[in-house]
């Protein structure tokens, strides 16, 4: 699935959602899912540097290069 396949299937089932939802569902779903998203989107850039720690970790012990 390409970026744009993505980016319109997200918006289809977005569309579908808040048709079958009253406006408090709506606006509650979007907040829990905003939620979600951010701290998904911490955890993998804690994760990401951790990573990059352990790497330039390693590339740093003398034995290693």
């Amino acid at each position: 699935m390409d970026t744009f396949q993505q980016s319109t299937s997200v918006y289809a089932l977005a569309v579908a959602l808040a048709k079958s939802m009253s406006t408090e569902e709506l606006t509650r779903a979007s907040l829990l899912l905003t939620q979600l998203s951010t701290t998904m989107a911490t955890l993998a850039g804690l994760q990401n540097l951790e990573q990059s720690s352990s790497t330039q970790e390693l590339a740093d012990l003398p034995g290693l290069r």
